[in-house]
């Protein structure tokens, strides 16, 4: 009886590293990303898969897995800003290391983008037009299609 005890314990404990660990390391990366967003910024989520490119908003994996069971489309990331609007992007991955190059705007991140740990950048959208955002790293076999557009209208 003594033993049984003994073992509920360690299983218990077990069980609240294995599901409080994850939940704990997504609260402190949400936390570290909303603590870098200035106010009045507009904020896009990015998440980069090597199966679909960049996707508008947070998407895990699992919804990533789901897009390849049932033949959902490829589509392409689309951000829409008006000139002067202070954008923020958190890029996150959802499957192996990314880039992020917006070269028209000096942006690049090189060191990469890993699963589970989002990357901020922040800038002002000064000048009019459609910019091509893509991954800089190589990434996977569908990497020269992880293209999205930044539309900043003037």
């Amino acid at each position: 009886m003594k033993q049984l005890t003994k073992d509920r314990l360690y299983l218990f404990v077990v069980l609240v590293i294995i599901i409080g660990l994850p939940i704990a390391v997504s609260t402190y990366n949400s936390y570290q990303a909303s603590y870098k967003v200035p106010t009045g910024a507009k904020v896009f989520t990015l998440t980069g898969s090597m199966e679909h490119g960049w996707a508008n908003g947070s998407v895990p994996a699992w919804k990533m897995l789901a897009l390849d069971l049932f033949g959902s489309p490829k589509t392409r990331a689309i951000i829409e800003v008006n000139q002067g609007d202070n954008v923020v992007l958190k890029l996150t991955s959802n499957d192996v290391v990314h880039g992020f190059s917006l070269k028209d705007f000096g942006i690049f991140v090189n060191e990469g983008i890993e699963p589970g740990k989002p990357v901020v950048i922040a800038f002002v959208a000064d000048q009019p037009g459609e910019f091509t955002f893509s991954c800089n790293s190589i990434c996977g076999k569908n990497h020269e299609t992880m293209q999205g557009i930044l539309r900043v209208r003037a």
